[in-house]
């Protein structure tokens, strides 16, 4: 796709703020990192949009024709696809995301244009770390992948990550290149379900799954009950929601509502919602809220806010207490030793210059 000349659409395929392109046959619609979505006026294509569907068939070397009306195709920094006329009875349609292998998000840029504040990102870089199970919720376009990349860069080094997409879009192992990885793609023959299944097997620490959609959250769940840990993400606006949205998911089975709600609240530590809202100097991209899902004494089912409206709770619960304390304690053991290390090391240094 990299060879491929998309001659009048090129500028907007190379300008890194860009990350959506969509073209009808009569009008080219950007999403922009800084502009939000907007229509080019002055957009000119100079071939037609048909020939320029069969080029790019050609040069992917994919069917593209009444009987094979979708074509679709992706590499590194591209997801492509294309509408056949006789399905998309607008006419052509291309639409074009973009891949890129680079991390969007850093402290200073979230600080800067109040994505964060310094005291939530504080804490989900110490959850990351801590082991948290954490799924990330939000309209499409909100940046849901870009927090996913930013709080993978805390997960150590030693922990072994398996990436499940259905587009690689989180290039972890690109990233991340001295990193314990395995990049798992699904489709049609390989599914959400059968990847989880297949990467029990492979001794994952984590598990980052692209999207949770349906029936593979029964698998997650199972995943993750086993001590893998996982983030991933879901469509839906309110962390508060997402316990029920994945309720939702859960194919008919004979645990009741309220068993498989336990099982969720028990299994996931926190929820993220992202919001993107069109302002007049662009797009603002923020953290809106945290919840914490937990179980307390008595069997009832709380969530916490843990930050809401750029303010921190004075308090953690108790469930991320727990996970905190324990990673505070692997700290201090590995500090430990390795200043047992340090100490063996001196004394042979020592050793060799008497001798």
């Amino acid at each position: 796709m990299s060879e491929f000349d998309f001659k009048a659409l090129t500028p907007y395929i190379e300008d890194n703020l860009i990350t959506d392109i969509n073209y009808n046959g009569r009008e080219l619609w950007i999403d922009h990192l800084k502009k939000g979505r907007y229509a080019c006026e002055d957009f000119f294509m100079e071939e037609r949009l048909e020939q320029f569907c069969y080029r790019y068939a050609n040069h992917a070397n994919l069917l593209f024709n009444a009987t094979y009306p979708v074509l679709e195709s992706e590499n590194e920094a591209l997801r492509l696809s294309i509408m056949h006329d006789s399905v998309a009875r607008s006419g052509y349609s291309i639409s074009i995301r973009k891949t890129p292998t680079l991390i969007r998000l850093n402290r200073e840029k979230m600080l800067e244009e109040n994505y964060a504040t310094t005291g939530i990102l504080e804490f989900l870089e110490r959850a990351v770390k801590a082991r948290c199970n954490i799924l990330i919720c939000g309209l499409p376009g909100a940046g849901k992948t870009e927090l996913v990349k930013y709080l993978t860069t805390h997960i150590p080094s030693s922990e072994r990550v398996i990436t499940i997409e259905d587009t690689l879009e989180l290039h972890y192992s690109k990233l991340h290149p001295h990193k314990d990885c395995v990049e798992l793609k699904v489709n049609d023959n390989f599914t959400y379900v059968d990847a989880i299944k297949a990467c029990l097997r492979q001794r994952p620490d984590w598990l980052l799954v692209s999207e949770v959609r349906g029936a593979e959250v029964v698998q997650m769940m199972q995943a993750v009950s086993t001590g893998a840990k996982l983030i991933s993400t879901l469509h839906c606006d309110d962390a508060s929601a997402i316990p029920l949205r994945l309720l939702h998911m859960f194919p008919g089975m004979e645990l009741s509502n309220e068993r498989i709600l336990h099982m969720i609240y028990e299994s996931i530590d926190i929820g993220i919602h992202i919001s993107s809202t069109i302002t007049d100097q662009g797009v603002q991209r923020q953290i809106e809220k945290v919840v914490c899902y937990q179980i307390l004494d008595n069997n009832i089912l709380d969530q916490k806010v843990i930050y809401q409206d750029h303010k921190m709770c004075s308090e953690y619960p108790e469930k991320i207490k727990v996970k905190f304390d324990k990673y505070d304690k692997r700290m201090k053991l590995q500090e430990k030793g390795s200043k047992k290390g340090d100490k063996r090391n001196e004394s042979k240094r020592s050793l060799r210059k008497i001798s």
